[in-house]
């Protein structure tokens, strides 16, 4: 069958010549030659060279792939099948673009070793420890028996593991009872803070050692001496603020959610060509979903087509989480979960184009926010959190966390939204307000700051002399 149509409203070309022409206007500044002859060389193997050129399919494109590798070499057949693709939108279209950009980098992707689950990471983590104390533990991850009240979440789990392992060894190497006291703990937290750790960080890890002392080796234990390190070093902590967050990353969720817009804006012009146009649509609708739906990583890599994320009528998005990728105790997980309905014309045509266009060049799985390198799967929670940061740090000059950016959302929420303060907890799922306090406080400075700013601009466009 011939195509009569290449894309909307443009008749597909019927002669060497039309294309060039065609293609100049698509791609101005590319050479058609190459392209071209690629598509020449295409045309040969199917044994069909007249104009215009018949849409090919999948297991067309495939085998022309194989018979070329198998001839020139993979590297050099897959150069060729991407001047193939240069020239699909001008000659079947976009959509056939996008599945020869399918083939090409399912060519390219090698099988990955599967990523180990949480639960197992967290029998790792326990492995570590002494013989007689990893049967308690285990029995606290939910894949084992017992009643679901009495569970820790596999990663809480494996985070006391590290540090009971951390404090085994240190006391070990120091000749020191493992056993917890006011005074080892000093001497432990005293040594942590030599080696650079925050006073955030070593009132966790003092907690963590701590219960998990309890659970491995004596149930009933109890410290005055233990409890009051942990918490000179907790206070310690709230006086010095989080070290990983500074006033700088408070931009606004506003302007995080309009960077995004501007990356899906810029694939836009370009078109779904291929895949590293289709990525920047993706890094953008990460930004601005994160935004509009302020909920921590392991949530975002959650989400996905038809099962979290629906689109209903304009301009309505249903996001549904299960409870398993929620921060909530593990009892509750099982029946709890994130229902909410975003009202948004901006991500809902965001999101639709998305689906239409972009989203079908990465894979055809349903995933929201597809990897890269590894075909029919998901960016994971760690390497999700590594991209928000890094978009921020390259386009806001200030590196912002997806946990940042949630700090953002509740500061925003104070600023502009009346009673927002007390809204804030609700919106970033925070079960107390004084969670959320932190990131109100910041909202006094950053509406300082902006009316401050007015005030010079205005002050600076006045006729009047200012004295200094």
């Amino acid at each position: 069958m011939r195509a009569t149509k290449a894309q909307s409203g443009r008749a597909a070309p019927r002669s060497p010549e039309e294309f060039r022409e065609a293609f100049g206007q698509d791609r101005p500044g590319v050479d058609p030659g190459p392209v071209l002859r690629s598509v020449r060389g295409f045309s040969e193997w199917r044994g069909d060279m007249g104009w215009p050129m018949s849409v090919p399919d999948r297991t067309e494109i495939s085998g022309y792939l194989g018979a070329l590798s198998s001839r020139v070499g993979t590297e050099h057949a897959a150069s060729e099948l991407a001047y193939v693709q240069l020239g699909a939108p001008v000659l079947w279209g976009v959509p056939v673009a996008g599945m020869i950009g399918q083939v090409l980098r399912q060519s390219r992707c090698t099988p990955k070793v599967a990523a180990r689950s949480i639960d197992e990471r967290a029998r790792s983590a326990i492995s570590s420890l002494p013989d007689e104390w990893q049967g308690q533990l285990i029995a606290k991850l939910t894949s084992e028996p017992g009643p679901l009240s009495e569970k820790w979440s596999a990663n809480h789990v494996q985070a006391v593991a590290h540090a009971l392992a951390r404090w085994c060894r240190a006391s070990t190497a120091l000749g020191r009872e493992v056993r917890p006291s006011g005074a080892s703990f000093h001497v432990y937290a005293t040594d942590l803070r030599a080696d650079g750790v925050s006073d955030r960080s070593v009132s966790d890890y003092l907690s963590r050692i701590l219960s998990g002392f309890r659970v491995v080796a004596d149930p009933g234990f109890y410290s005055t001496g233990c409890e009051h390190v942990i918490a000179r070093h907790d206070g310690l902590a709230k006086v010095a603020g989080r070290p990983t967050k500074t006033g700088a990353q408070i931009v606004g969720a506003s302007r995080i959610f309009d960077l995004g817009v501007e990356l899906m804006d810029t694939a836009r012009e370009k078109g779904p060509r291929g895949l590293h146009v289709a990525r920047d649509f993706r890094n953008g609708l990460l930004l601005s979903f994160a935004a509009a739906l302020p909920q921590r990583a392991r949530a975002l890599s959650h989400l996905s087509f038809g099962t979290t994320v629906m689109l209903l009528e304009k301009p309505y998005v249903h996001v549904v989480l299960p409870g398993r990728v929620l921060k909530m105790r593990e009892a509750k997980k099982r029946f709890a979960g994130y229902d909410k309905v975003v009202i948004n014309p901006v991500l809902w045509s965001a999101l639709d184009d998305y689906q239409r266009s972009f989203r079908p060049l990465f894979d055809e799985g349903p995933a929201l926010f597809p990897s890269m390198i590894d075909m029919g799967r998901a960016i994971t929670s760690a390497q999700l959190g590594r991209l928000v940061g890094d978009l921020t740090c390259k386009h806001l000059g200030v590196r912002v966390s997806i946990h940042r950016v949630r700090d953002n959302a509740a500061t925003e929420a104070s600023e502009e939204i009346q009673s927002g303060g007390y809204l804030a907890p609700a919106l970033l799922g925070n079960k107390s307000a004084g969670t959320t306090r932190d990131s109100y406080d910041h909202a006094q400075g950053m509406r300082a700051a902006r009316d401050h700013a007015a005030r010079i601009a205005g002050l600076r466009s006045s006729p009047t002399t200012l004295r200094v």
